[in-house]
């Protein structure tokens, strides 16, 4: 066989005949791992796609002989050698070896003659040696054994840190969507609900703010988390800094860096970027409305010239240049007072980290290496929830909404009718095409109730009769906070849309409520009515509806527009007692929502206060100490943000102080 046509690699030679196995497995794949047998079809396919290619296989260069072939071949080349060597000993030394040279890598490798403390075989062939350069290996030949152990190094820590690095980030991917979900099962078991001693746990580990007093009420960084969350976010913080920090897999030298400090910042480097594409998808996934596991829990982002013209440096930039704005456009200022700003932003931002994340990947790499594969991962999330949305969108099909305003309430409040099918309880986003150019914006709206109650607004007083009287607000003493509310249970109103229609009232702030209140004041007619589009309904901050049957009693407390929030409970009820203490600034308010109370539950207690204060600590104190213990107390509370944080206080203080305190199931409705 002509010698031209005898092609073999030494690296061939030198993995088969050492035994380094190959299996082409695992979440990028590899040829040659360092564990496991070869298969020889992922040998032929090796041999096929890496012939003139560098790490990365193609298909361009199609070999002239079959790997086995080629391997008999060179086998055939090394022993023809050694019998020339043998047999023309002593008459022609060294003769058919000129061209063994000084054992230098191909294709620009390091010189191993300069690598101190490097071990290699002591093995040794009669074929010639690879000679540096760039030109055809047209002959069998031996690689020197520090070549080949500098590029074993290399291949080594790459395969052991790159697994590494898919451990790390699949750990703390799973762990930060999946530990909240299995913490959340402990709801489920048998008497915990119930139990005193979980209460006074709660009230210590999970309950109270993390430090300081408020916690619904921001602070100038904004929201402080209550104990649970900053032990979660705490622990997830640990884990990611411990996975980054380690281990790594490093030997030097090797063919691959020059030097140790090279190879450490290109190895910590690739891990964090692993693990930061780890947490993206957790953090797209508790982002989404449609989040599964919402309903599986109770809960409620000297060459930089040289690099800057290349395109993966140019997307990576883009993705960290959104990321890092997605912070400050994320502001609680800016959430609250530019709202359709925030949104607008915050989506847009997290479509050009996705989309340079992803490009910087595949201009560096392609598909090669799999380091793409968490970019599709978190942007199929983020799409299939617009996805998911849009569907829900459109089950509701188009609507019409009836605004109009309240009266006795100086323009604080208004009222929405959306007609078609009634929504039960939760939360649902509304959007009013018609109200602005800006069409796609949604805005979130508690259920107050469904069915023919309402038309209770200055404009229709004549429907509701009596309705002002029907509501009677004791003032007293200063210090006698709880005021009580007769609701006449007798009280007849008419619906703009004869009983099949959902309610929502809303505080005017900024933004579509603002709107809204200005098209509706403006109108010659009694009332606004607009096309609506109805997203939803979404539970509030979770769905305690699991653990409310193990209470005795259901405890709501309310302030302003948040007794929005508290109606489905307590038209749900509980086999104990139900009660509400609701506190409005306006009188109008709890005017305007007669209709809903007397639709509650006759045995439903409900009291109520206008312009003053509840006495929280009193309440909570007699429901958690003074009542019959006799099963477990559910606590809803919605209102403004500092009185939810004095409710939460109030009860770690009680239950800490008491060891006869009742256990309770504590369920915060946030609304901004």
């Amino acid at each position: 066989m002509a010698q031209s046509k005898r092609v073999a690699l030494a690296a061939l030679i030198t993995l088969y005949a050492t035994g380094v196995k190959a299996d082409g497995t695992g979440l990028i794949g590899w040829y040659c791992p360092l564990a496991g047998n070869p298969s020889m079809s992922l040998i032929q396919d090796y041999w096929a796609s890496h012939l003139g290619t560098g790490t990365i296989g193609k298909y361009d260069y199609v070999p002239v002989m079959s790997y086995e072939d080629a391997l008999s071949a060179a086998r055939e080349d090394e022993s023809m050698a050694s019998h020339s060597t043998n047999s023309t000993s002593g008459h022609n030394n060294g003769s058919h070896h000129k061209k063994r040279t000084g054992l230098f890598p191909r294709h620009g490798g390091h010189d191993t003659s300069s690598h101190e403390g490097l071990v290699a075989f002591n093995v040794s062939s009669h074929l010639p040696v690879t000679a540096s350069g760039t030109e055809p290996l047209n002959e069998t030949s031996f690689i020197g054994p520090e070549d080949w152990q500098l590029q074993y190094n290399y291949l080594y820590d790459f395969e052991a840190n790159e697994a590494g690095h898919t451990t790390t980030t699949l750990t703390i991917t799973l762990m930060a969507i999946f530990l909240p979900a299995i913490l959340s099962l402990l709801r489920f078991i048998p008497g915990l609900t119930k139990s005193r001693g979980w209460a006074y746990w709660k009230s210590i580990l999970v309950v109270p703010v993390m430090f300081g007093k408020r916690h619904r009420e921001p602070t100038v960084a904004g929201n402080v988390p209550n104990s649970g969350q900053a032990l979660y976010i705490s622990l997830i913080s640990i884990l990611n800094i411990l996975l980054w920090l380690g281990p790594y897999t490093v030997h030097q030298p090797q063919a691959g860096f020059a030097s140790l400090k090279m190879q450490t910042i290109s190895v910590v480097g690739n891990r964090a970027g692993d693990m930061a594409m780890g947490n993206v998808v957790a953090l797209f996934l508790f982002s989404a409305r449609n989040n599964i596991l919402l309903y599986f829990t109770d809960w409620s982002h000297s060459t930089y010239e040289e690099e800057l013209v290349r395109e993966y440096w140019i997307w990576g930039i883009v993705g960290t240049v959104a990321v890092c704005a997605i912070l400050p456009c994320s502001l609680l200022p800016v959430r609250q007072k530019m709202y359709e700003f925030f949104l607008g932003s915050h989506i847009i931002l997290a479509l050009l980290f996705i989309i340079g994340y992803y490009y910087h990947i595949w201009y560096l790499y392609e598909y090669n290496w799999g380091y793409e594969i968490f970019a599709p991962v978190a942007g199929g999330i983020w799409g299939l929830e617009h996805v998911v949305r849009l569907v829900r969108m459109a089950w509701q099909g188009n609507r019409k909404a009836t605004i109009w305003t309240i009266s006795d309430v100086d323009g604080e409040y208004i009222r929405i009718e959306i007609d078609g099918k009634p929504l039960e309880g939760g939360v649902a986003y509304l959007a009013f095409p018609t109200l602005s150019w800006r069409f796609w914006e949604t805005h979130p709206f508690s259920v107050a109730h469904s069915g023919s109650l309402t038309s209770e607004n200055s404009h229709q007083a004549s429907t509701a009769g009596t309705r002002e009287e029907s509501v009677t607000v004791s003032r007293g003493s200063e210090t006698d906070a709880e005021k009580a509310v007769n609701i006449n249970q007798n009280t007849s109103v008419v619906s703009a849309t004869e009983g099949r229609s959902t309610v929502f009232y809303a505080r005017v702030r900024t933004g579509m409520t603002k709107k809204l209140a200005s098209r509706v004041s403006g109108q010659q007619s009694e009332a606004l009515r607009l096309r609506a589009i109805v997203e939803g309904p979404y539970h509030h901050s979770g769905d305690i509806s699991p653990q409310l049957p193990h209470c005795k009693d259901i405890l709501c407390i309310a302030g302003g527009i948040g007794i929005t929030a508290c109606l489905p409970y307590l038209r749900q009820g509980a086999s104990g007692n139900t009660k509400l203490f609701w506190s409005s600034r306006k009188k109008g308010l709890i005017t305007a929502l007669t209709p809903a109370l007397a639709d509650l539950p006759r045995s439903v207690k409900v009291e109520t206060v206008a312009g003053e204060r509840l006495d929280l600590r009193g309440i909570l104190t007699q429901e958690l100490i003074g009542a019959p213990d006799d099963g477990a107390l559910a606590i809803v509370m919605c209102g403004p943000p500092g009185m939810a944080d004095e409710v939460r206080r109030d009860i770690v203080e009680i239950v800490r102080s008491n060891a006869s305190c009742r256990a309770y199931v504590l369920l915060d409705e946030a609304y901004s």
